[in-house]
């Protein structure tokens, strides 16, 4: 299985860049990783700029043979799923093969009609992180899920 995590936007924050770019080159000694960083949308109306995200986010994903069952919105209102339960969660997908495409939004979150289309959803936390943080802390639960799988002492 590689892992894909498409993310709307630049790393600004530079501590929160090092963290993630550590988990990164982390998660690559398990499986084949790339993250994928989109261009913010570029219209000042919410509405129209949730829409050039969402275009560019499904390009990305057609890039991989389209949304299907290999994509995974990470969403504050998606299924909670605790450390155990998300790494079992990885197993499964690796099991099916092929590319597993993780998805972050921008700062305005993500379309609604793309949130419909994306057949799951996770949430990190039930409250609201920015995507630099919500970036951060998707590549270290993915990271704890291969070391809790693979009987890493990372987590404990």
């Amino acid at each position: 299985m590689k892992i894909r995590l498409i993310c709307i936007g630049k790393m600004k924050n530079a501590p929160l860049q090092a963290l993630a770019a550590d988990y990164a080159g982390r998660i690559k000694h398990f499986t084949p990783f790339e993250i994928v960083e989109l261009k913010d949308g570029k219209a000042s109306d919410a509405n129209v700029r949730l829409t050039e995200e969402a275009k560019a986010i499904r390009q990305a994903l057609e890039a991989k043979g389209g949304i299907g069952a290999g994509a995974v919105l990470w969403d504050e209102k998606g299924d909670a799923l605790d450390t155990a339960g998300f790494a079992k969660f990885l197993e499964r997908e690796a099991r099916r093969g092929g590319t597993l495409n993780f998805i972050i939004g921008s700062s305005h979150g993500v379309e609604a009609e793309l949130k419909k289309e994306i057949p799951k959803s996770l949430r990190l936390s039930a409250m609201t992180l920015t995507h630099e943080w919500a970036r951060a802390l998707a590549l270290e639960q993915i990271y704890r899920a291969f070391c809790l799988t693979r009987g890493f002492p990372y987590h404990h």
